[in-house]
């Protein structure tokens, strides 16, 4: 079958070069097994179940309406599916996926299944680049040409932490390629479907909660992100803020402007989960300055999360170990 994805980068062009890079790598992921692994259903290593995809080979296709060079596939697709919109694109992922034999047939590659394929790849590739990779609605089709279904837009606010990150200078936030993501998730015998097993793989089950479709809302990103963070700094329930603030800056480098904020994010952190704001309305005119404050949050919480996080997985371990030392 073949699926075919308009992708969609930052708006930011000081992220440009990351997603220059996933164009490349993605590519020479074709029928990488330890991948297909990672996305399959059924791919359980531990318990030796055979995956369910035989063969999965990634396209990547340039091309814009308004320069004229709009790949013909995509101006047909454009044609027949009012969804399939092409205006703002410039870059297309093709993926041919070959089933198993004797392990399932082309009919029971629903729709609903390949989404979640679909869904565990945009994350491993979010999980590794400094940009976000947006999935826009494409299609499946069989190799009859019959149509299965329509793709479900996958989007994250990824740009916005790393735009936050240049603004703040602060965190530096590492670009690992995807090979480094995959052997981290294959070292330690973890699907990406799986419920966690280490400090690191419980912060990236919290990432996972961040990415969604048009309707995902984001009121509970600040909690998930925070969950992330600590449970890669934080030990016990005693000195929580002073954990969080010394590690960090201990793996990530002393904010030197913004040091302050980071005292303030935590702040906003305890009133938000222990009920201490005094809110308006939705409704209320001043509402969306709220927001807007939160999504400032957020966007400084998730660079530290994703900062921490591409550590870890370039280091391939699965927690930062500290050591208390007397200095005479």
């Amino acid at each position: 079958m073949k699926i075919t994805i308009p992708l969609r980068g930052s708006d930011f062009e000081e992220d440009y070069s990351s997603y220059k890079l996933f164009i490349k790598e993605i590519v020479l992921h074709s029928n990488n097994q330890s991948l297909i692994n990672l996305i399959d259903d059924d791919a359980i290593p531990e318990q030796n179940e055979r995956p369910r995809i035989e063969k999965l080979n990634f396209e990547i296709y340039e091309g814009n309406h308004y320069y004229e060079n709009e790949p013909e596939f995509a101006t047909a697709l454009k044609e027949k599916h009012d969804f399939f919109k092409t205006q703002f694109i410039h870059e297309y992922l093709i993926i041919n996926l070959v089933p198993k034999e004797n392990e399932i047939s082309i009919d029971e590659f629903t729709i609903w299944s390949i989404n979640r394929f679909l869904t565990r790849l945009n994350f491993l590739i979010n999980l590794t680049y400094s940009t976000n990779v947006d999935f826009m609605y494409g299609v499946a089709y069989s190799n009859d040409n019959t149509f299965i279904g329509k793709t479900d837009i996958i989007l994250s606010s990824n740009m916005y932490c790393y735009e936050h990150s240049r603004k703040m200078g602060w965190p530096k936030i590492r670009n690992n390629t995807l090979t480094e993501t995959i052997e981290w998730f294959e070292k330690y015998g973890i699907h990406s479907d799986h419920r966690s097993k280490n400090n690191l793989h419980r912060a990236i089950n919290a990432f996972s909660r961040l990415f969604g479709n048009l309707n995902k809302k984001d009121s509970a990103d600040l909690f998930w992100i925070m969950l992330g963070i600590e449970s890669l700094l934080v030990k016990g329930n005693q000195n929580i803020t002073s954990q969080f603030k010394e590690k960090s800056i201990l793996i990530l480098g002393e904010p030197k402007d913004y040091k302050r904020k980071l005292n303030k994010l935590y702040e906003y952190r305890s009133k938000l989960i222990h009920g201490g704001f005094d809110i308006f309305p939705r409704q209320f005119t001043d509402y969306q300055n709220f927001e807007a404050e939160y999504g400032d949050y957020v966007s400084f919480a998730l660079s530290i999360l994703i900062a921490l996080i591409r550590e870890l997985i370039h280091r391939q371990k699965t927690t930062f170990e500290f050591e208390l030392k007397l200095i005479e």
